[in-house]
C-alpha cells in the first residue's frame, strides 16, 4: 500500500478509534539499506560540548496530533524512574523560548499523527526546537511519528523545514520495506540489537529510522535501522519507530517476549544523559 493510501486509512482509524498511527509525509517507501559499524555509539559528539543547565529532566509534548495511550505509558515510566518532567501543550510549546527549553535536559515527542504534531505548532517554535538541540545541547527523543517530524534536510536560513521539526539534518524518513508490516497499521515486530538478543516491540506505522554507522541501536528483521542515535550538533538525538513503553495486548495483540517498558527507560535514560548505547 503506497504513503499516500496508508495516510488515510490511518486518518481513519484515528478518527474511528480515538488510537494514533504515526504518520509520515507522503513518498514512495523507505530504500534505506546497509547494516552499519559496530561501535559504542555514533560519531560526530561535540568536540567542546556547551554547558548543559537543565532543572527538569523532560519536557513531554502533548500537544495536538499526540497518542494519549503512550504520553499515559511514558509518563508512568518517567515517574517510577526518578525522571522529573513537565507535560506541554501546542500552545505552551508556542509561548516558550529557546531559554525556556533550555531548561529541560531532553525533549520528548510521543507517536501520533506527525505532520499534525509539527502543524499544530508554529514556524518559529520549530526553529526554537532546533536552536535548543543543536545549539544549546537539549536531546531529543521520539517515538514513531516523534521520531518522523526530528528528521528534515536543514532549511534556508530564515525559512521553515519542508517538514516537522526538523531537528536533525536529513532526509524526510520513509515506511519499512520489511514484508511483515505491508498493508497493517500495527503489528508486534521483532526487532534485532546488537548483543544478539531479539525482542518483539510494538509497531504502529512508525519510520525506518536514519542508517547512520555506529548509530543503529535495533534493527527491523529485514536488517533496516528501527531505533537510531545520532549527535546534532550539541544536541543528542534518540528516534525510535516503535513504542517499547506500549505493551502490544492494550492493541489485542501478542507479545511474544513480554512487555519492553525497560527498553523505553533505557532510551530516556540514554537521551536524558547523552549516554549513547550499543550500536552497530
Amino acid at each position: 500500500m503506497g504513503k499516500l493510501a496508508r495516510f488515510n486509512l490511518f486518518a481513519v482509524i484515528l478518527s474511528a478509534f480515538t488510537l494514533s498511527a504515526c504518520v509520515s509525509p507522503g513518498g514512495s517507501n523507505g530504500s534505506v539499506s546497509g547494516n552499519g559499524l559496530v561501535s559504542a555509539g555514533p560519531p560526530g559528539a561535540p568536540a567542546s560540548p556547551v554547558a548543559r543547565n537543565y532543572s527538569t529532566g523532560a519536557l513531554l509534548f502533548t500537544g495536538t496530533g499526540t497518542w494519549a495511550t503512550e504520553i499515559s505509558a511514558l509518563e508512568n515510566l518517567m515517574s517510577q524512574n526518578n525522571i522529573t518532567y513537565t507535560s506541554v501543550s501546542s500552545a505552551q510549546l508556542d509561548a516558550m523560548t529557546v531559554d525556556d527549553i533550555a531548561k529541560y535536559g531532553m525533549i520528548i515527542v510521543p507517536g501520533g499523527a506527525g505532520g499534525t504534531e509539527a502543524g499544530g505548532v508554529s514556524a518559529q517554535t520549530h526553529a526554537n526546537l532546533r536552536t535548543a538541540v543543536q545549539q544549546r545541547g537539549v536531546s531529543y527523543l521520539g517515538f514513531c511519528a516523534g521520531a518522523f517530524v526530528a528528521v528534515a534536510p536543514t532549511p534556508a536560513a530564515g525559512q521553515d523545514v519542508s517538514y516537522g521539526f526538523g531537528v536533525l539534518n536529513g532526509p524526510i524518513l520513509n515506511y519499512p520495506t520489511e514484508a511483515d508490516l505491508q498493508n497493517v497499521t500495527m503489528a508486534m515486530t521483532l526487532a534485532s540489537f546488537p548483543d544478539g538478543t531479539h525482542r518483539d516491540i510494538l509497531w504502529y506505522g512508525g519510520p525506518t529510522t536514519p542508517n547512520i554507522p555506529g548509530g543503529v541501536v535495533a534493527k527491523y528483521p529485514d536488517g533496516e535501522p528501527m531505533i537510531t542515535q545520532a549527535w546534532s550538533g550539541n544536541g543528542f538525538v534518540m528516534l525510535s519507530a516503535v513504542h517499547p513503553s506500549v505493551t502490544g495486548a492494550s492493541l489485542g495483540l501478542t507479545d511474544a517476549t513480554g512487555p519492553n517498558y525497560y527498553i523505553a527507560v533505557k532510551l530516556m535514560q540514554s537521551a536524558l544523559n547523552q549516554a549513547p548505547l550499543p550500536a552497530f
